[in-house]
């Protein structure tokens, strides 16, 4: 398991794993270099950090030596930058939020007018909801078109999107090994956000069949084997983001789902195929 910071999901699965007896060496890339050549690689990594950039560099290089990657590095890449992740999606043929990618500051603009009011401009990366804007008038979408020209390279475009009024909901489902875990409800406490990281509550939800299908469609789309995948339901669903490396502990607590056991188990069956 290829770790950077090890959060609670991240010792729950390493115990699940063990419970299973099955032999586990954990790989934190921030102190252990990895050798792009030249070594055994484990017949299945677990790819496990925060560091979207990490995982999707030691997933890559553990690809190399012949290792089963869970997920590969193209899946997490993708995932990390919602431009990329939206294309994956509008490719095949999935519903998304109407969205316009703006790499400076005029582009924005040009971008923001396509909408009648209000819009949302995100970060191309970026989780936790940080930096995703609310955006309500020219003057402060040129506010914050100014601010992103100074930050570094990776985070000065924009993805201007529709606002979709949800209530301060939305739900995430998991997916794993082509097929739905489950699905929670959550619900933004202060804001219209409904991230966990800024204090969402979490309800678990009955996946209706289109839920089921969306979210597993998503994941085909950026093949990626362990995804989360965000849905706004308005007046019908669309697929808002997909989480290449997600975590659950949220979702453990609203689901009662075993997410670490259902990971080991599937890993199980990995290894016996």
């Amino acid at each position: 398991m290829v770790i950077d910071h090890p959060r609670l999901e991240e010792k729950l699965i390493y115990n699940s794993l063990r419970e299973n007896n099955l032999r586990i060496n954990l790989m934190n890339v921030t102190s252990v270099p990895l050798p792009i050549n030249g070594i055994h690689a484990p017949e299945l990594s677990l790819i496990r950090t925060i560091g979207m950039f990490r995982g999707a560099r030691a997933s890559a290089v553990l690809e190399s030596m012949g290792s089963y990657v869970i997920n590969e590095s193209k899946s997490i890449l993708v995932c990390g930058d919602k431009v990329l992740t939206y294309a994956a999606l509008s490719r095949s043929g999935i519903p998304i939020p109407k969205s316009f990618l703006a790499l400076g500051k005029e582009a924005a603009i040009k971008a923001y007018n396509f909408f009648n009011s209000v819009a949302v401009d995100k970060p191309p990366l970026g989780s936790w909801g940080r930096m995703i804007s609310l955006v309500r008038n020219h003057n402060m979408m040129e506010q914050i078109a100014l601010a992103r020209e100074m930050m570094s390279s990776s985070m000065k475009g924009h993805l201007i999107q529709e606002y979709v009024d949800t209530g301060g909901k939305d739900l995430r489902c998991l997916v794993l090994g082509g097929k739905l875990l489950g699905c929670m409800e959550r619900i933004a406490s202060n804001g219209w956000k409904s991230n966990v990281a800024l204090g969402a509550k979490v309800r678990s939800v009955k996946a209706t069949p289109l839920m089921e299908e969306l979210s597993i469609k998503a994941a085909e789309a950026i093949e990626g084997e362990f995804v989360a995948v965000d849905l706004l339901a308005n007046e019908g669903i669309l697929v808002n983001e997909v989480n290449g490396i997600p975590e659950f502990k949220g979702f453990m607590r609203a689901t009662g789902i075993n997410v670490p056991r259902e990971i080991a188990l599937y890993i199980m069956r990995m290894l016996r195929s």
